[in-house]
């Protein structure tokens, strides 16, 4: 079984990911973290690391690549990313979170114990680089849900409920 969790930054695709890992004892392969572990490794701050990526592809390409193969290679898998839904062809179930940008803001100020207004700036920097070089990259609009098996609003569910929800679709998917 494979299935996508994809969203914006602060939609909760790291929580609900790790939820449904739990729940469904499967592995869960997550490009945000391996996107913030990059942007440690060379030192720098998520908005750093998107703007170097505006200008070298090379490094979007590395961590779409690793995770495409992890797709390819293993079964029983929750891949968690922007694009995951898009790269693995062959999902189970592919689910988009959303949330308003505020709240989303919000979050991820808790998240990393900084100001919200702080948060909110760097978060619609951060996705008007990422829509970009998605859009140029691989010609992938982020705004296009078509894609997806479900669409969740997360600001209006618990994650406990956001996890059943999936799991719910999962199961009428299933059924056929």
């Amino acid at each position: 079984m494979k299935i996508t969790i994809s969203g914006l930054p602060g939609s909760g695709t790291s929580t609900i990911g790790r939820m449904l890992a739990d729940r469904l004892g499967l592995e869960l392969v997550s490009a945000g973290e391996a996107f913030r572990r990059l942007a440690a490794e060379y030192n720098m701050s998520l908005e750093e690391l998107g703007s170097l990526a505006e200008r070298d592809p090379e490094i979007d390409r590395r961590l779409d690549l690793e995770q495409k193969k992890m797709a390819l290679e293993k079964d029983g898998i929750i891949l968690e990313g922007r694009l995951a839904g898009h790269f693995v062809e062959d999902a189970d179930l592919r689910v988009w979170l959303d949330a308003p940008l505020r709240v989303r803001a919000a979050r991820i100020a808790k998240r990393e114990g900084k100001r919200v207004a702080h948060a909110l700036d760097e978060t619609i920097t951060r996705e008007e680089c990422e829509s970009n070089r998605y859009r140029e990259y691989y010609q992938i609009d982020l705004d296009d849900h078509t894609i997806y098996d479900l669409v969740i609003d997360t600001s209006k569910h618990t994650p406990e409920e956001v996890t059943n929800i999936v799991l719910e679709k999962l199961g009428e998917k299933r059924r056929g």
